[in-house]
């Protein structure tokens, strides 16, 4: 496995470390908290996270919607990943809940890698 690729599932926030160890826990924490975020939610910057406005919308719609928001808010809050891909996966304690769990696969740019 190429050790710039990561896969971030938006189901639960990773704990918050303020000294990240590596990049790679940065981005990860990064990431994780951007799929976790709704826009409008944070106080110092309204803009971060995702556009809640796929919520209620029938599943194929929503899931439409909130892949492209997933793409362009990683993209746009965590310029050091490119998106490879974002898809939505069911929550592992609970069948079919009607809930959309992103999970997003990045490849970190090379000159972050150290």
């Amino acid at each position: 496995m190429n050790n710039n690729i990561l896969t971030i599932m938006g189901i639960d926030l990773v704990d918050i470390n303020l000294f990240p160890s590596s990049i790679v826990e940065e981005i990860l924490q990064n990431v994780s908290v951007l799929l976790t975020t709704i826009i409008g939610s944070v106080p110092l910057d309204r803009n971060l996270g995702l556009n809640a406005t796929f919520i209620d919308e029938p599943t194929p719609r929503a899931m439409a919607n909130l892949h492209i928001f997933a793409h362009q808010t990683i993209q746009r809050y965590e310029p050091r990943v490119e998106v490879t891909e974002v898809d939505f996966l069911p929550h592992p304690d609970a069948a079919l809940d009607g809930r959309l769990y992103p999970r997003a696969v990045v490849r970190i740019l090379d000159e972050f890698i150290t």
